[in-house]
């Protein structure tokens, strides 16, 4: 059976989706694919055609923080590309508890990326 799913997308409520965007693209290599109002209402960001990530006017200034979890093939070389634009709050890359070496950032908005490489796959396979 084919599958049926082609891919995701989060969205983040923003006081000013297109700041934030410009932000994300600025500091972490994602590019600007879509805009809709006038002003700006809708904002596509998309890094590597695989992460999607939507900013959305909120429709009050009561707005709660969101957080994605990236899975990568490689997150130390993800980390480094981001440790080089001394973004405020990237937190040190590290081997977790959970199986997983993962680094988190914050936006200015509050909301959350984690960019992470399972260690299994970091370890190589004697079998």
């Amino acid at each position: 059976m084919k599958k049926n799913l082609s891919h995701f997308a989060v969205h983040f409520a923003s006081k000013n989706p297109e700041a934030l965007a410009r932000w994300y693209k600025q500091n972490l290599g994602f590019e600007i694919t879509f805009r809709w109002g006038d002003p700006v209402e809708y904002v596509v960001s998309n890094r590597e055609e695989v992460v999607s990530i939507h900013f959305v006017k909120a429709e009050n200034e009561n707005i709660q923080p969101g957080s994605i979890y990236v899975f990568c093939y490689n997150a130390d070389q993800v980390y480094e590309e981001l440790k080089n634009k001394s973004i405020p709050g990237l937190e040190e890359i590290a081997d977790r508890d959970y199986y997983m070496r993962d680094f988190d950032v914050c936006d200015p908005e509050g909301n959350r990326i984690t960019f992470g490489t399972s260690l299994e796959m970091l370890t190589p396979n004697d079998g």
